[in-house]
């Protein structure tokens, strides 16, 4: 009797436990906000515009750097650059300065 007890409390406990959880919802990446997007025209140069090279920044996982530049009126630019394929993505960020 007290075997069969303790199953029916673990059931109930795992039933009610089931009922009470909530699926958390899923955060979906960002494709555009508030940064500024550059159209490169040409994905072999950079523009001499931008300025000086200030940071490159590569992750181990992935074969893309990016490439940090600041103008003369203190903006940033940012594209990336694949290195194994040896060309410069089509599309670079611009945080501008206020």
């Amino acid at each position: 009797m007290l075997k069969l007890t303790k199953l029916c409390l673990i059931v109930v406990v795992l039933v009610v436990l089931q009922l009470s959880c909530t699926r958390l919802p899923q955060n979906q990446p960002v494709n555009e906000g508030p940064v500024a997007i550059e159209k490169l025209t040409q994905t072999n140069s950079i523009p001499s515009d931008w300025g000086k090279l200030i940071s490159v920044v590569t992750l181990s996982d992935t074969p893309w750097a990016q490439l940090w530049f600041q103008d003369e009126n203190g903006d940033i630019h940012m594209v990336g650059y694949n290195v194994l394929e040896n060309r410069l993505a089509t599309n670079a960020r611009l945080l501008p300065r206020k």
